[in-house]
């Protein structure tokens, strides 16, 4: 019984080692998140008395989901039962992945598996999962190549699976039209591909980078006054409408002529409409206009505009200094360790934190194209809330283990004794 119970205690507790600053970061900005959420549904107490008390109770049920999952990873987390079982994790992700394609298209998109538990719906979106997923694999076969030699004779034999998971993970996010999830994911395995230093993934570094180069031209091209009659023709073509749509509407966020706001500009320029009305300082909580059916999506893609309106430069600000704080603190361990797979994992948590903070603001501001991406800790999105803690309890274990067996020996050696 003794032993049962400290398994218990084992696995519902954080390690030893831990990033405290870390912990209380995401706990910080998923408690903000939360309580904006609460706020932007009161837009919904028109017509369902109950909406606030439902999203409460899912918003828990989601946080509590992943703060275990978070826990779990960070003591189960090892790269060689990873590698072992890659085919068989690749393979059940996939399977939860295809089931979306047979079920209703929601908001231009097939990506969600709905559960009715009676009183309300609950959404799961099975490509969230794919993120840290694809994040382990890649560290997991760097892991591979540093214990087998022969791996390392060429990238192709180091990555010949995370490439081939990656294609068929891009072919099912195209099916389901889930163009922000599968940015990210190449945004991921981009960014995880630049950390290992062996010899033979020069040649494809240099061609991640040429491609990376070029993706941001073709976007910034694609907004331009030269590409944008050219969206605007391809907007027109059955297949791909749903993508250069979103060109348009950034490049003319106001609509066409400034004043036709109420066909596809009709979001991105309700979005911008309550951030301008926030006066810098926000109309204070509760005070956002366009959460009341102006916003289809006010407490998921277009949060960010509910919670300047209502917070002004200070909800911002919260936002910007926690990603931040969260930036800084993966990036400090993977620049601290020498171990490649450990670098792999904090750097690529990095790029998808980063990734999906970019996408969402810059989407929101009309910047760059809406891609639909939640604004991680902060959205109203369960599947990406547990998502994020489960990739946080990875990077806790791999802070762990780098205090454990890099920092506590860097310290002994510069010991005077």
């Amino acid at each position: 019984m003794e032993k049962e119970k400290s398994k218990k205690a084992f696995l519902l507790c954080l390690p030893q080692g831990k990033d405290n600053v870390l912990h209380y970061t995401v706990l910080i900005l998923t408690l903000f998140g939360s309580f904006m959420i609460i706020s932007t549904n009161m837009g919904n107490m028109t017509s369902n008395n109950l909406a606030i008390v439902i999203v409460f109770v899912k918003q828990v049920m989601f946080f509590i989901a992943g703060y275990i999952a978070m826990l779990i990873a960070s003591r189960l987390m090892n790269f060689n039962w990873i590698y072992r079982l890659s085919k068989v994790l690749f393979g059940f992700l996939l399977a939860l992945m295809i089931l979306p394609l047979f079920g209703a298209e929601q908001y231009g998109s097939r990506a969600w598996i709905y559960l009715n538990l009676g009183v309300t719906n609950v959404s799961i979106q099975p490509s969230e999962f794919a993120k840290p997923f694809m994040i382990v694999l890649l560290a997991s076969s760097f892991y591979a190549a540093q214990h087998k030699r022969s791996l390392q004779r060429s990238s192709w034999r180091m990555l010949k699976q995370p490439i081939i998971c990656y294609l068929i993970l891009a072919v099912v996010l195209l099916l389901q039209k889930d163009i922000g999830a599968l940015a990210i994911l190449t945004l991921i395995c981009f960014g995880c591909v630049q950390v290992p230093t062996f010899p033979t993934l020069k040649p494809l570094q240099k061609w991640v980078r040429r491609l990376a180069a070029i993706g941001v031209c073709a976007v910034l091209l694609g907004m331009s006054p030269i590409g944008e009659p050219f969206m605007e023709k391809l907007a027109e073509v059955p297949g791909i409408s749903y993508i250069t749509t979103r060109f348009v509407n950034a490049a003319n966020p106001l609509g066409q002529g400034g004043n036709d706001i109420y066909n596809q500009s009709y979001q991105s320029a309700n979005g911008l409409y309550g951030i301008a009305n926030s006066n810098i300082i926000g109309q204070g909580i509760g005070g956002s206009s366009r959460k009341y059916g102006y916003l289809t999506q006010a407490d998921s893609d277009y949060i960010l505009a509910v919670i300047i309106e209502e917070t002004g430069i200070f909800g911002l600000a919260i936002i910007t200094i926690g990603y931040g704080t969260l930036l800084f603190r993966l990036f400090k361990y993977a620049f601290m360790t020498n171990y490649v797979p450990y670098k792999v994992v904090l750097s690529g948590s990095a790029v998808y934190f980063f990734a999906h903070f970019v996408l969402n603001i810059g989407g929101v501001s009309a910047l760059i194209p809406l891609t639909g991406v939640p604004l991680l800790f902060i959205s109203n999105g369960g599947t990406a809330l547990v998502s994020s803690y489960l990739t946080i309890g990875i990077c806790q274990s791999v802070i762990a283990s780098i205090r454990k067996k890099e920092v506590n020996k860097q310290d002994i050696k510069r010991s005077p004794y």
